[in-house]
Order: C-alpha cells, then structure tokens, then sequence
C-alpha cells in the first residue's frame, strides 16, 4: 500500500503535492479567501467523472478552461 491508502509512493505524493501546494501559492493572500477550498471542489466532481483517468479529465478542464467554459 502506497501513500495514503493509495498505490502512489510517498516520493511521487510528495512531489504531486509540493506542485500543488506551489500552484496554490501565487493566489494573493486576499484572494485566499475566496477559494473554496479542495475538498469543497472534489465534493462537486460527479460520479461520471470516476469512470475516466486524471489525464482524460485534465485534458477536457484545459479545454473547457481554453474555451471559456469554465474559468
């Protein structure tokens, strides 16, 4: 078993969530508070969205977020 219950390793979580968390930092401090937070945002991804992999998934946010879809 991985991290997290999960088959990641410690070193790949480590990395996925360092990104994150440097992603996270260019938001300014004011603005903070106006982001949900992440677990708020998963809550929200539908059941549909599980029969896919991440890659699908990013690949149609790009799009969507290219597209003015969603922002």
């Amino acid at each position: 078993m991985g991290f997290a219950g999960t088959s990641i390793t410690n070193e790949d979580a480590e990395i996925i969530l360092t990104s994150l968390v440097k992603a996270y930092s260019i938001v300014p401090a004011p603005l903070k508070q106006l982001v949900p937070k992440l677990e708020t945002i998963l809550e929200a991804v539908p059941d549909e969205a599980r029969k896919y992999s991440l890659d699908e998934i990013i690949k149609l946010l790009s799009w969507a977020s290219q597209n003015e879809i969603i922002i």
